[in-house]
């Protein structure tokens, strides 16, 4: 289904507090926004796992990204709850839970196939090294509501909404910085993004998602800390790379990647196409290549990340697959899957892909020489056995030719219907 917008929520409405960013000792701004938290806008199973822990004597709102999403007028995700409740004290209250995490216990409550995460309000984290490595390594202190806000990175993602009293609970300023459309961090920007790096990406992802600008201070330490990704783990950064591609903000991402330098330290590989003027129509196809992608996520339909990862790669490989536009011969087929396979595996071993996407991407890759010639992916070989399901990557090798042919000009005449 397509994500509903609505028109952002007028905020606010009735302030306690003035406008300003409660320190520990102050009391939150609340506010009662208008209309944008109706019943049928929030999810009746997080409803119900949030009465019950109120009943029970325990703090308990909704948090982060279903509020922020909520009061921007789309239809969040997911609705994920934080409590003063322990998650053996959650456990107790739901036969349908489970405790998961190492780093930091939660609980998932199930319904189905729906999962809610549930997770106890931290408090501030503390770096475990000296002032020279702040990185957080351990981050499993349970805390109050306001602690829990303010260990969080970005003040959009940090409000609570109480559904008791129907209200947004601030403690951040992050009502602030959604009406003026700005990614802001909680606390000082460097020191967020040395305590994690992977909050760098994050802020990238949200800026290009929800069409925000990167404050000037939290820009610039993107720039000073570019370098400390590397010290991040490599399938958290593979995980957001995932996230920053297929949630409807690829294309702006993608440059803001490029613009701070981090896309040189993550994908060393494309460094090249976007630093040379004579490969700049290679760099012009991934843009457009993402802006397409970007109108049918946002439209509803589901794309998936093999098909982002292969345009993401695309340009470096589209001589090897597609040939030279000035219509050279082609790479034998043979010496095509030698160079995909040189180009994949120091590729997947230093981002930890699984070896599922490599073959994926592999065989997607694979797959557009038969769709240059008009031939049907998905066709059947002779003596292949019947009642065999389909191949899972021929619907996202047809769909990544299409998107290629249409910003190209190339092979039109053989894009699949």
């Amino acid at each position: 289904m397509p994500r509903r917008r609505r028109r952002l929520a007028r905020l606010p409405v009735r302030r306690r507090r003035p406008k300003t960013t409660p320190t520990a000792a102050q009391e939150p701004l609340r506010v009662r926004p208008g209309g944008v938290f109706r019943p049928h806008h929030l999810d009746l199973d997080a409803v119900r796992v949030v009465r019950r822990l109120n009943a029970f004597g325990y703090e308990a709102y909704f948090v982060g990204g279903c509020v922020r999403d909520l009061l921007l007028g789309l239809s969040p995700k997911d609705f994920d709850i934080a409590t003063s409740a322990t998650p053996r004290q959650v456990k107790r209250l739901f036969r349908n839970s489970r405790i998961i995490g190492r780093r930091f216990r939660l609980v998932h409550v199930t319904f189905g196939d729906k999962v809610l995460d549930v997770s106890t309000f931290r408090a501030l984290a503390e770096a475990t090294e000296g002032e020279d490595d702040p990185m957080i390594r351990q981050d499993n202190v349970f805390g109050s509501a306001g602690e829990d806000a303010r260990r969080r990175d970005f003040t959009i993602n940090g409000l609570f909404y109480d559904v008791r009293s129907g209200e947004v609970i601030d403690f951040v300023g992050g009502l602030r910085d959604l009406e003026r459309r700005t990614m802001e961090t909680i606390g000082e920007p460097a020191l967020r993004f040395r305590e994690d790096p992977v909050r760098m990406l994050r802020a990238i992802k949200f800026a290009g998602r929800l069409g925000f600008r990167l404050a000037d201070d939290v820009y610039q330490a993107i720039l000073d800390c570019a370098g400390d990704i590397e010290k991040a783990a490599p399938p958290r950064v593979f995980e957001e790379i995932i996230r920053i591609l297929n949630r409807g903000g690829a294309m702006p991402s993608v440059r803001l990647l490029l613009k701070t330098g981090l896309m040189d330290l993550l994908l060393p590989e494309l460094a090249p196409i976007f630093a040379h003027e004579d490969l700049e129509a290679r760099a012009h196809t991934i843009y457009r290549g993402f802006a397409e992608v970007d109108r049918l996520v946002r439209s509803g339909e589901d794309v998936s990340h093999h098909v982002m990862l292969g345009l993401l790669f695309l340009p470096l490989l589209e001589p090897w697959i597609y040939g030279q536009s000035d219509g050279g011969p082609l790479m034998p087929p043979g010496q095509l899957a030698d160079r995909l396979e040189d180009f994949l595996r120091p590729l997947s071993q230093r981002l930890r892909m699984s070896r599922r996407d490599v073959y994926f991407l592999k065989q997607i890759y694979v797959g557009q020489r038969r769709l240059m010639a008009g031939g049907d992916v998905g066709r059947k070989r002779k003596g292949a056995r019947r009642g065999m399901p389909p191949r899972e990557w021929l619907h996202d090798a047809a769909r990544l030719f299409a998107i290629y042919a249409r910003e190209t000009g190339r092979f039109a005449d053989s894009i699949p219907t």
